[in-house]
């Protein structure tokens, strides 16, 4: 039924909006299952509005991420996975969680304990170092290391792929279980201590955002748009001497994923819960475009 009084383009847009994220819609093609806002005739009844403004609001929703036009076909909603918050000082501020479950993070990054994290099987390598890994680690290129590569899930869900490296000489002279394909339960870091006497007194992150490669996308689910990318976090690992002993890999998708990092004094609730700030999803009250005559 059509509304009796016409409506603004920010009014409109609010309640698209609205039945968007109430998930109100339809799904509009078989094939892919994706949600279909109605034809822009079907709008101008409903909201007892103009095809300019209607057009404007549609306009607005695009410009902010939450559907896209195509031609011929109509205008979708846009997938936004829910977002998950990593806090990457975790260790740092002491916050990372002891459990056993969840050991594989504790040195590298901290959520909120009620997300399940679960990891695949360990997969171990021995190869050759490139460049870049030699350069991180302090060794000479040519250098061989241990690799040691898991899949993350959160949630049962496809989260992060990780790698850590570390010289090869570190199994050779004492710590051997680095070649072993599973877990180590006391966490890799205190295992050198034990067998190597290594310590961690500091880290430094490089992060980058970049395309992914083909098993990035697979595991991601992620196509070839401009929003499918994703986050390279390098940790680097040193010992009170200054030398790097550890080095780890985390892809995170950038679509799904917000990294955190805290310094100084920081409210407890922004520590352990950040991110759950309050979001203001309300159109701006300037239209997209020059609206004049548009009701």
């Amino acid at each position: 039924m059509a509304r009796t009084t016409p409506r603004r383009w920010r009014d409109i847009a609010t309640d698209l909006l609205q039945r968007i994220e109430a998930g109100d819609l339809s799904p509009g093609d078989g094939s892919s299952g994706r949600r279909r806002l109605p034809p822009e005739k079907d709008l101008e009844s409903y909201y007892g509005a103009s095809r300019n403004t209607v057009r404007d609001a549609l306009s607005w929703l695009q410009q902010q991420g939450f559907v896209v036009s195509e031609q011929g076909k109509g205008t979708f909603v846009v997938h936004r996975p829910n977002i998950v918050h990593v806090t990457l000082s975790a260790a740092e501020l002491g916050l990372a969680p002891g459990n056993r479950s969840g050991q594989w993070y504790n040195r590298d990054a901290f959520i909120p304990a009620s997300r399940e994290v679960t990891v695949s099987p360990v997969k171990v390598e021995v190869q050759e170092g490139t460049k870049v890994i030699a350069r991180y680690l302090q060794t000479n290129p040519g250098s061989e290391f241990v690799s040691r590569h898991q899949e993350l899930f959160l949630d049962e869900r496809p989260w992060a792929l990780q790698t850590s490296f570390y010289p090869l000489s570190f199994a050779t002279e004492g710590a051997s279980r680095l070649l072993y394909p599973r877990d180590i339960p006391e966490g890799a870091v205190a295992y050198l201590g034990e067998t190597l006497g290594y310590s961690e007194v500091g880290f430094h992150d490089e992060i980058r955002a970049r395309i992914p490669d083909e098993n990035e996308k697979r595991f991601f689910n992620l196509g070839d748009s401009a929003a499918d990318v994703v986050f390279e976090t390098v940790r680097t690992a040193y010992s009170p001497d200054g030398k790097a002993f550890r080095l780890t890999v985390t892809v995170w998708p950038a679509d799904r994923t917000r990294l955190h990092y805290n310094n100084g004094k920081v409210p407890d609730d922004v520590l352990r819960t950040p991110g759950l700030g309050p979001s203001d999803h309300a159109p701006r009250e300037s239209p997209p475009a020059d609206d004049a005559g548009s009701g």
